[in-house]
């Protein structure tokens, strides 16, 4: 199976609930793009506009290997919409909502399968009724954990924990698929250096890095001080990976609870899943929800507060952690998450030789999913075998 070959192959429309108003404070905007993740294609039009970036806000961060759609808004009708080939924008309306996470309803996805044979899509076809009646585990999926290595793990981690240099070298040496090859030869120079920080000066490309070693340079402690010079927008992402990392062991937890058997790989963890449930079953997961590791989660259940704090726990951590004062910039907070999701109007588009893929098929499936929830972890469930 392969997804994402062309981005028009994943095509994400976001769905909100905005309220159109003639004498709104914002001007919202349908923003298109394709090879762009959406900081950097807000970053893009701010520039291009003459704004701040602060003046420009977003729903939802959509993925770069895909084609997507979503919504922005502004303080200011912008002058440029064009902004290249791969980034545009068109008027809506003004509004008085201010673009937020909270204003997302859902997503819809269309998204071709590629380089499958014809047992693998009768397999998927089998699979799509008992998805549409049971769901899937609601995981995150692959494109939470853009900012881990493996090799330096989570930078929340090590921050929580007061670990302050180890946090640092995973912001600075923490090397990613998509980084360039020069990138990459960077951050391993940075790593096998690391402590010589007067000569990783004459390395540094970015202003941030020049910033970081020069401070380093003149007082070879100041991790913490260091960090602070990180942009802030990253070190938000950074927070959110490892949260999600804890959030999806508290979901092992509680499929282990009923034995499930099945299994999906994330990365380079592998989580229970399922093909299946008993009635009781599905009731059980149906109703299950567990806070995302953060301040002040809620409970509405004792056995997700049991698997909450034992998750916390195997981690070395404790739930004050997450009240950290070190870091203001970033509050860590708490909020609901169903263990498992149904998807809504899932259905074959289409079935076609593929036309990458010598005598292999394709398949194009079109669904919608809650806001927060992994297209990519639907399709892994549609792949599991009896």
């Amino acid at each position: 199976m392969k997804i994402k070959v062309k981005p028009e192959d994943f095509i994400v429309k976001e769905q909100t609930d905005f309220k159109s108003s003639d004498n709104g404070k914002y001007y919202l905007y349908m923003l298109e793009k394709t090879g762009w993740n959406s900081i950097d294609a807000l970053k893009l039009i701010a520039r291009e506009n003459n704004l701040s970036f602060n003046a420009l806000s977003y729903c939802g961060k959509k993925d770069r290997y895909a084609k997507t759609y979503q919504y922005i808004t502004s303080d200011r009708k912008l002058a440029k919409t064009h902004i290249n080939e791969n980034v545009t924008l068109t008027f809506i309306s003004r509004t008085y909502d201010r673009a937020a996470p909270s204003l997302i309803i859902g997503n819809r996805f269309e998204i071709k399968i590629r380089d499958l044979t014809k047992e693998i899509i009768l397999r998927i076809k089998e699979r799509i009724d008992e998805v549409k009646k049971y769901g899937f585990p609601n995981y995150f999926g692959e494109q939470r954990f853009g900012s881990y290595d493996k090799n330096q793990g989570f930078f929340a981690e090590k921050f929580l924990k007061a670990h302050y240099n180890g946090a640092l070298k995973c912001l600075l040496c923490s090397i990613h698929t998509e980084d360039k090859k020069e990138e990459k030869e960077r951050k391993r120079i940075f790593l096998e250096r690391w402590g010589d920080f007067s000569s990783l000066k004459e390395y540094a490309k970015t202003g941030v890095e020049k910033k970081i070693f020069q401070l380093l340079s003149e007082k070879p402690k100041a991790f913490l001080n260091a960090i602070h010079l990180y942009p802030e927008e990253e070190i938000s992402m950074a927070f959110s990976a490892y949260q999600s990392y804890l959030w999806n062991n508290m979901i092992k937890k509680l499929l282990l609870t009923k034995n499930v058997t099945d299994r999906i790989q994330i990365k380079e963890w592998i989580y229970p899943a399922y093909l299946r449930l008993s009635e009781d079953e599905f009731k059980f997961f149906k109703d299950m929800i567990i806070p995302v590791p953060g301040i002040k989660p809620h409970f509405e259940r004792e056995l997700a507060e049991k698997i909450y704090d034992e998750v916390l726990r195997e981690e070395g951590l404790y739930q004050a952690r997450f009240s950290q004062r070190k870091y203001r910039k970033v509050i860590m907070k708490s909020f609901p998450r169903a263990a498992i999701v149904i998807p809504e109007d899932l259905e074959i588009l289409s079935e076609s030789e593929d036309d990458l893929y010598q005598k292999k098929y394709a398949l194009s499936l079109s669904f919608k999913l809650p806001r927060g929830s992994f297209a990519t972890i639907l399709l892994k469930s549609l792949m599991i075998s009896s």
